[in-house]
């Protein structure tokens, strides 16, 4: 059950991140610093690397634990990089790229969340009939 919640907000979040990236480089590409695109990319190119491998085989937990991990870190970065390195005045769209403090809580909890899983052991009890 957490593989597949995990699944599908990591497909949910690449298809609106990938979506605004191509948006914004559309539209006005220099709304934003470069190194804000590059760690948001390497999200998105991540996240379209393990929807393509869940297609051909299935993806665990691990995986998407490091793609929470990995997104987790990527936010950090890009909210404190803005806050230090520019001044620019941020939109809704600006956030979808960003991401925000909710977007590391999510990350960091699906990483926790599968750590504390992996330690026990699931026994499955037959019924005797």
């Amino acid at each position: 059950m957490l593989r597949k919640l995990m699944l599908y907000l990591m497909v949910l979040a690449t298809a609106v991140k990938f979506a605004s990236l191509a948006y914004v480089f559309t539209t006005d590409i220099e709304r934003l610093p470069v190194a804000v695109y590059v760690s948001t990319g390497v999200v998105v190119l991540f996240g379209l690397f393990l929807i393509c491998k869940n297609i051909v085989k299935r993806v665990g937990r691990k995986e998407l634990a490091s793609y929470y991990g990995l997104s987790a870190a990527a936010v950090f970065f890009n909210l404190i990089f803005m806050k230090i390195f520019s001044r620019a005045e941020i939109a809704t769209l600006d956030l979808l790229i960003l991401g925000t403090m909710m977007d590391i809580l999510v990350g960091v909890v699906f990483v926790v969340l599968t750590v504390r899983e992996h330690k026990y052991v699931r026994i499955k009890m037959g019924t005797d009939s």
